[in-house]
């Protein structure tokens, strides 16, 4: 499975988005963490079931789950307990994201806040810090952009 975290996920429509994705690889956990919106709020159930016929008729798969922690560092806490090695997402990093191997199946990708990434205090928690290349014009991307690039790159390399 690949799991991904999300630091203070606040946007309906990347939440949203993110449902999407791991609904569309089928393969994904999500964690969120901190003052993050519930997957049930209103306006992400209607974003994702505006995409999808399916779940406009009978709602998000009842295997469909989310797990929830209070704090970025309970939720590492817990996952180090299964020997997950945790990479954390920032522009600011020196290692490119493709170039970076996940030899292994229990991998998790720390997604920060849109406004503040993964502060320094946080990317301690974490074992790795990777980036997607961008060119010199942009230094930032949104969750919806880059959460798909990650799973879809992570799955491409598990398969």
């Amino acid at each position: 499975m690949i799991k991904l975290i999300f630091d203070c996920l606040r946007s309906p429509y990347d939440f949203a988005n993110v449902i999407q994705v791991t609904l569309a690889l089928g393969n994904c956990e999500i964690y969120v963490t901190g003052n993050s919106l519930n997957h049930k709020h209103p306006k992400i159930l209607g974003k994702v079931a505006s995409w999808s016929s399916g779940i406009k008729n009978r709602g998000l798969p009842d295997s469909f789950e989310v797990h929830y922690f209070n704090s970025l560092e309970d939720c590492v806490e817990k996952l180090k307990k299964e020997n997950v090695r945790f990479i954390g997402t920032s522009p600011h990093a020196e290692k490119s994201f493709y170039d970076f191997e996940f030899d292994g199946h229990n991998d998790a990708i720390v997604f920060g806040t849109e406004v503040g990434g993964i502060s320094k205090k946080k990317q301690a928690l974490l074992d790795e810090m990777v980036k997607i290349p961008m060119s010199n014009e942009l230094d930032f991307m949104t969750l919806s952009v880059v959460v798909p690039i990650v799973a879809y790159e992570l799955n491409r390399q598990r398969s």
